[in-house]
């Protein structure tokens, strides 16, 4: 019996190879594995209600979970009294401030907000607040209907600067001006969840909703938002 030929053997072993490989190859670039970036762009509320937007891009390391990286921008919150201002905006009107010297009178500083407390020698204008997260965050999808469906939750953590500015007119001679602006930074949170539906290949659009907590030395600031969320998975 005549012995199969060395070249024959080698095609036929890598025809082989390759046709096991082909479906593990056509896995990966499948939109539910693979790489991931996205951006957002909504609103939301915490102090006010603010301007959302943000960018991310991650990797999923299986078919339901995935690691990403976000930068998150909320813009046009309400402001809070500064520190070391507080006691200034707790006095309230000149009775308020008279009244706290009296004897036997007591008097705590308060953090309320400064523009519901008017004080004859500062007046307060424009209160914003801007918050910026740059997050490391898990994500679990649940791929429905042959993957044109993909509800997630996601949930993380990283660091968040908060910035207050504001406006303030002070008369000559009794306080000196405070700064316009001051910022923190702390740890940020970040938890929610949503949907992309896959509009054509690798491209999706969807509905983010978030909470965000970002902790400073003195309060925490508390955001929700809402997102329209376009997405391109490869």
């Amino acid at each position: 019996m005549e012995s199969p030929h060395p070249r024959r053997t080698l095609r036929s072993t890598l025809a082989a190879l390759v046709l096991i490989a082909a479906p593990a190859a056509a896995q990966q670039q499948s939109p539910a594995a693979g790489g991931i970036v996205y951006g957002l762009v909504g609103g939301g509320f915490g102090d006010g209600t603010f301007v959302a937007a943000g960018a991310g891009a991650g990797l999923r390391l299986t078919r339901h979970l995935g690691l990403d990286l976000e930068l998150t921008r909320l813009s046009g919150g309400r402001a809070k009294t500064p520190p070391g201002l507080s006691w200034i905006a707790s006095a309230g009107a000149t009775s308020v401030f008279r009244d706290a010297f009296e004897p036997g009178a007591t008097f705590e500083p308060d953090d309320t907000d400064f523009e519901d407390y008017p004080f004859p020698f500062i007046d307060f204008e424009d209160p914003r607040r801007d918050v910026t997260a740059f997050l490391t965050k898990f994500t679990v999808e649940f791929p429905i209907v042959d993957g044109l469906l993909f509800p997630y939750l996601t949930g993380g953590a990283g660091v968040g600067r908060v910035t207050e500015r504001f406006g303030a007119v002070i008369l000559p001679g009794i306080f000196p001006p405070p700064p316009n602006a001051w910022s923190d930074l702390g740890l940020s949170f970040t938890l929610g969840g949503g949907v992309d539906v896959r509009l054509w290949r690798g491209l999706g659009a969807g509905v983010d909703v978030r909470w965000l907590r970002v902790l400073r030395a003195y309060d925490a600031v508390d955001a929700a938002q809402v997102t329209a969320r376009a997405s391109y998975r490869f």
